[in-house]
């Protein structure tokens, strides 16, 4: 009895170890087949405000992503950012962008060329193709720039494949004019009667018709300038006045201001602000040089 027993457990640690190995074995071969290959390539919308702040989150709250062929847009993975499924079967995708830009609405166009490159894994596993060689044929679009970051698409990328820039600029090509209607004890009309403000830039159409200044007011005119002066005239008549009309002569540059990976801007400065005749207007001060949307007033008038 004590042989038979002997004889059993000896046989039983030899199954258990034989079926260790084959399990070993098995486990080895089983193909791992992890790769970190996709077909989805990142397009994050970058938004840069004058001298290059980035506000990239509101981006694309007005823009949609399709790819061509599909009805839907593709979907976002942050709020900027956006991951366009590239046609396997190709060596480019084109992808359509529909932006809202204040009361007008842009369809721009991306093409995007890449390699396709195959490779077997194992027979389990079967082929694994990437994506490299990634590039943007940019001819019909009207994004600022459009900056290639990483050239292979990755499922654990750093960042994305394409960093798409709007620039977003404050320069403006309006001047603000300030009439300020001073409270004093000469004052003998309570309320000034503007019956009209105009310049000798383009047709001389109204910049403000029948308004007022009351005493210890103002009234603020938006003056467009030109493009190829360097000066304006801007006239303004009251109706309690005497003279048909008071003449501000203002004397400005243009500028080329440039933002780093944006398109270049016209900038404008006033250089001075004077009069023909002061009977009955201060002379006036400038109070801010450039014209930006921020700017409430860049230049300012006392009437007596």
């Amino acid at each position: 009895m004590k042989h038979n027993a002997f004889w059993y457990r000896k046989n039983h640690l030899s199954v258990l170890i034989a079926l260790i190995f084959f399990g070993l074995a098995a486990c080895q071969d089983e193909s791992d087949c992890t790769t970190d290959s996709t077909n989805i390539v990142q397009l994050e919308f970058i938004k840069l405000v004058n001298e290059g702040r980035q506000q990239p989150a509101d981006e694309l709250d007005d823009i949609l992503v399709f790819r061509e062929g599909k009805d839907t847009p593709v979907e976002r993975i942050t709020p900027n950012t956006v991951g366009v499924p590239l046609d396997p079967t190709s060596n480019s995708t084109t992808v359509f962008i529909f932006r809202e830009i204040g009361d007008a609405a842009t369809f721009d166009t991306l093409v995007l060329n890449y390699q396709r490159e195959q490779a077997l894994i194992s027979p389990d596993c079967g082929p694994d193709q990437r994506f490299l060689g990634l590039a943007v044929d940019t001819a019909r679009t009207s994004f600022d720039s459009l900056r290639l970051r990483e050239p292979e698409t990755s499922q654990f990328p750093d960042g994305a494949n394409f960093l798409i820039y709007t620039c977003r600029y404050e320069m403006t090509d309006e001047l603000q004019l300030r009439f300020n209607y001073p409270a004093n004890e000469d004052t003998i009309v309570d309320t000034l009667i503007v019956s009209r403000v105009y310049s000798d830039v383009g047709k001389q159409e109204n910049l403000r018709l029948n308004d007022s200044i009351p005493e210890n007011g103002s009234l603020t005119v938006t003056v467009p300038v030109a493009e190829e002066r360097e000066q304006i005239r801007i006239f303004l008549e009251i109706e309690q006045d005497d003279i048909p009309f008071r003449e501000v002569n203002v004397l400005y540059r243009r500028n080329t201001f440039q933002v780093p990976t944006c398109l270049a801007q016209d900038q404008y400065q006033v250089d001075s602000v004077w009069m023909a005749d002061t009977t009955r207007l201060f002379e006036p001060e400038i109070t801010e040089e450039l014209l930006n949307i921020n700017n409430p007033t860049n230049a300012q008038i006392s009437i007596r």
